[in-house]
């Protein structure tokens, strides 16, 4: 099987995405009871997938998913996915739900977690938005103190769903939640960092996703000399930020030159976020002429 369009693994099964499917009292359909990963690969070789997989087995361990597949399975079966597909690249999500019950909200019921592992065409941002920068803005109040954490990529996402009309109507690429003190804590569908007095400052991994991409840009900032803070950020320190840029796995990073009617530095992408942006594509670089692990 192969075609344009990618190909699905559901449960054991290898489908077309059209004909992927999950019961109708799967606990992830019902109730959003579930976790996801989403990736990609450069040069046909998944970026960071165990990274991706560590953190996707100790969400489900939080949450007392039991029964998934081992973390070398799904590695497996990822591949084997992608190889299917035929893609020369591919935007790669792996789903783990609990799975079917017919006892209500009751997960007693669930025995076997449903697994969905989709192996879709590439879709990447537009280069001006890596050259120009995009706009933002600053969303309502998302309480930390809920469960599922922010922490877990849990697919109760409907807080992220809801704030995109409104990310339309303002005429923006991305959004930011407030926690109740004012600190912002990542946006939508990424992590987020400002550079602050020669400081790259990013939000404590206690109130967002600990976003893998994140994680590397983290690492490439220290090995290279730049000063690193994990701290709250308040909205306040963020418009007068001298570069702001988020990060996610499809994304890699992209700069942010505007947040409301506030100019980010001198409306364009910093000397920071350039040379981060650099190295990390240079990472991706290396792993894709290796062809194999990272």
């Amino acid at each position: 099987m192969g075609s344009t369009e990618g190909c699905v693994y559901v449960n054991g099964a290898f489908v077309p995405p059209a004909q992927a499917t999950v019961p109708a009292f799967d606990h992830g359909f019902l109730y959003g009871d579930g976790l996801f990963e989403t990736l990609r690969t450069y040069g046909g070789v998944p970026f960071r997938l165990d990274e991706h997989l560590a953190r996707l087995e100790e969400g489900l361990a939080e949450l007392a998913i039991r029964g998934a597949p081992p973390r070398s399975e799904l590695q497996a079966r990822v591949l084997e996915t992608f190889a299917r597909a035929k893609l020369p690249e591919a935007y790669l999500r792996i789903t783990v739900t609990r799975g079917v019950s017919t006892r209500g909200l009751d997960p007693a019921g669930c025995e076997v977690p449903t697994v969905l592992i989709a192996a879709l065409p590439l879709r990447t941002y537009p280069e001006a938005s890596y050259t120009d920068g995009i706009a933002a803005t600053v969303l309502w109040v998302r309480p930390t103190q809920v469960h599922p954490p922010p922490t877990l990529k849990s697919t109760s996402y409907q807080h992220t769903v809801v704030a995109r009309p409104e990310l339309s109507r303002r005429g923006v690429q991305e959004g930011f939640f407030v926690d109740g003190a004012g600190h912002i804590t990542e946006g939508t569908v990424s992590n987020l960092f400002a550079v602050v007095g020669g400081a790259l400052v990013t939000p404590p991994r206690t109130v967002c996703l600990p976003g893998i991409t994140r994680a590397e840009v983290l690492s490439l900032a220290r090995a290279n000399g730049l000063k690193v803070l994990e701290e709250p950020l308040p909205t306040s320190t963020l418009s007068e930020a001298e570069e702001v840029f988020v990060t996610s796995s499809l994304a890699e990073l992209l700069p942010v030159v505007r947040i409301d009617q506030a100019r980010i530095g001198a409306g364009r992408p910093g000397p920071v976020y350039q040379r981060l942006h650099g190295l990390y594509r240079q990472r991706t670089a290396d792993v894709a002429q290796k062809g194999g692990g990272e």
